[in-house]
């Protein structure tokens, strides 16, 4: 874990109220770094991101970009190929999203 972003906090300061939306920015160091070194605009789009957030029947939900998307939309998009490591990560990311919702 990277940082979070409280935007729910963030608004409160300016008196705007609205029901917990937290960004939390992920990821490991040693595998993207040396992927956005070669293509820096990959960095607009990595490290991944998780949002955590209330909606207005007090559900609270985890969104996130899966593995799928990342490596087959945005790594596409920076002209990158699917890694090899692909099925690793899909599967990193997937039991750390179920543990996160338990």
């Amino acid at each position: 874990m990277f940082t979070e972003i409280d935007h729910a906090a963030a608004g409160k300061k300016f008196g705007i109220d609205m029901r917990p939306r937290t960004v939390l920015i992920f990821g490991n160091p040693k595998l993207g770094t040396p992927v956005m070194a070669k293509t820096p605009l990959l960095a607009i789009d990595n490290p991944p991101k998780a949002l955590v957030w209330e909606d207005d029947q007090g559900k609270v939900w985890l969104s996130y970009n899966s593995a799928d998307y990342l490596y087959k939309t945005i790594y596409p998009r920076h002209g990158l190929e699917t890694p090899p490591n692909y099925a690793a990560f899909a599967k990193v990311l997937s039991d750390i999203t179920d543990e996160a919702t338990k």
